[in-house]
């Protein structure tokens, strides 16, 4: 099966592995489960001093590892920072960018710059965006965002181009509400307006991939499942407890096979 047909699950482990050993042993105590998926895809994604030690483990399709943040230049003067180029040799295929932890660090040029550099270097940006709160601004706040990345980002190849809804109201460890489907719904349906008008046509917005994220797990997935079309999740604070995570898997997979047979019949 064509991997950009099955549901992508992107695991941000953030801060919270703070040895190598630690970072194998959570990424070994879920790499047996995934092969064995039919249609899902993992994108694990640690702090970038264990990249290269999770990607070293990495051998088959159904999962691959990101990074969490990069910076655009491929080298220079920059102290403490770690580049697009350096992710990529360490073996990163894609990177979380814009995350609302990191948006208070950065201007919206350097996101721009960011996912530019990413798309130059053939890897794939997951750029997060989503509203304070749903206030009567809520909707400007996304088109804004969308606007200060895609009037400064080349739109070619949409195809390789992820965008996650990530309401901040929705998200964190002490905010444990996710929005509602039909919440992500509505706001979906703002970003793909939004990035018509962008784009220009409805084939390359049909190309973009579009990830929910905030305060997701096993209890109300099957939520976002039956009632979003969203492309796969964005998945933080569950994503260090294998036991919930492998249940997430397995009930993503067995919708999308559901889902398959339906349309089958039909």
């Amino acid at each position: 099966m064509n991997s950009k047909n099955k549901k992508l699950i992107v695991a941000n482990w953030k801060m919270n592995v703070v040895s190598e050993k630690d970072a194998e042993n959570l990424f070994l105590s879920i790499k047996n489960v995934v092969p064995k998926l039919d249609y899902v895809k993992m994108v694990t994604c640690p702090p970038h001093m264990y990249v290269s030690q999770v990607a070293a483990l990495v051998d088959h399709p159904n999962y691959r590892v990101g990074g969490q943040d990069a910076y655009p230049e491929e080298s220079g003067s920059r102290t403490g920072e770690t580049s697009v180029l350096m992710m990529k040799n360490a073996g990163a295929e894609y990177i979380i960018l814009g995350h609302s932890e990191r948006r208070h660090l950065e201007t919206k040029l350097d996101v721009a710059r960011k996912i530019s550099a990413v798309l130059e270097h053939e890897m794939t940006p997951i750029i997060c965006i989503g509203e304070e709160s749903r206030d009567k601004t809520w909707k400007k706040q996304l088109q804004k965002q969308l606007q200060d990345v895609f009037t400064r980002v080349p739109k070619k190849n949409p195809e390789n181009i992820i965008i996650a809804y990530e309401p901040i109201w929705a998200i964190s460890s002490d905010k444990k509400s996710p929005a509602s489907a039909a919440e992500c719904m509505e706001a979906l349906e703002v970003i793909k307006a939004e990035l018509l008008k962008i784009f220009k046509t409805a084939k390359a917005v049909s190309a973009i991939r579009f990830l929910y994220g905030g305060s997701l797990d096993d209890k109300n997935i099957e939520e976002f499942l039956k009632e979003t079309d969203v492309d796969g999740f964005l998945i933080g604070r569950v994503s260090l407890d294998p036991r919930i995570l492998m249940t997430m898997f397995r009930l993503v997979d067995d919708h999308v096979y559901q889902s398959s047979l339906k349309k089958e019949e039909e």
